[in-house]
């Protein structure tokens, strides 16, 4: 497994995003620290310098874990279950230039808010059906450019439907598709799940990404959450990917990093 660190040029102070700024300082601050990889949240892809932010990783010796995609759904209301074709097509538009950015790096793209919420739209069936087709499109582009899509479970208080693994499992099995896997996320988890492990057992293979917060979301080793117990479980289905590290920014952005890589690294 490898450790990454999440990173964006801007952010809200209570996002869960730990470092903020520039490419060019959350990169090497990330690599200095000895995070093997960074988890970037690019509101658009279409806009970001690529040869740029290559050129930083290479130089810093470290590599893209992942892109988040948020933002499209919380700053620009665009999500994949969109019944307005306009706002569905452009989540859609999106999400393949994030599979873009992500291709040479063999990074996952993250389909979490960006998914769209049963409350946006006439109903449940409406926003199960196109969610199911914005994923179909996009799993054709993510297998030809070979870019896992990584679909996160979220909490049932952000998001009103598909909130536990095994209902995550039950939408995607359907797809059959090596390049639409499960995300998980330590503080979802440990809201949602009755037994962490065992629900990481049932997913297995599936999992194809992994964020990690303590209970209440600050750096790992600051709450209650059993690091070790689920790091177990990953190791024993064989997951071999990025733990990337989303929360707080609390106290500060340095010391948040630095002070969940001391709590994980050990572990690996």
């Amino acid at each position: 497994m490898k450790l990454a660190i999440t990173g964006k040029v801007t952010a809200l102070e209570k996002a869960p995003f730990v470092l903020r700024g520039p490419y060019e300082e959350i990169i090497p601050a990330a690599a200095r620290i000895g995070y093997d990889a960074i988890e970037l949240h690019i509101d658009d892809s279409a806009e970001v310098d690529r040869p740029y932010i290559k050129r930083l990783l290479d130089e810093c010796g470290i590599g893209l874990s992942s892109i988040g995609t948020g933002t499209a759904y919380s700053q620009d209301r665009l999500f994949l279950a969109g019944e307005d074709v306009t706002v569905r097509r452009k989540a859609i538009r999106r999400i393949e230039d994030h599979i873009d950015t992500a291709m040479e790096h063999g990074a996952v793209v993250i389909v979490g808010l960006v998914k769209g919420q049963i409350k946006d739209c006439s109903s449940r069936e409406a926003c199960v059906r196109n969610l199911g087709e914005s994923l179909t499109e996009l799993v054709k582009k993510a297998e030809a450019d070979d870019v896992p899509l990584v679909f996160e479970v979220i909490n049932r208080y952000e998001s009103d439907f598909l909130t536990t693994i095994d209902e995550a499992l039950e939408f995607l099995t359907p797809f059959n598709s090596r390049h639409l896997l499960l995300h998980i996320d330590t503080f979802h988890m440990n809201i949602e799940e009755a037994s962490i492990p065992d629900s990481i057992r049932r997913a297995g293979s599936m999992i194809g990404h992994c964020h990690i917060a303590d209970s209440d979301r600050w750096y790992a080793g600051h709450g209650h959450y059993d690091f070790a117990e689920t790091i177990g479980a990953l190791r024993e289905i064989g997951y071999d990917r990025a733990l990337a590290v989303e929360s707080y920014k609390f106290p500060d952005s340095l010391t948040s990093a630095t002070e969940s890589y001391k709590t994980l690294r050990p572990l690996l």
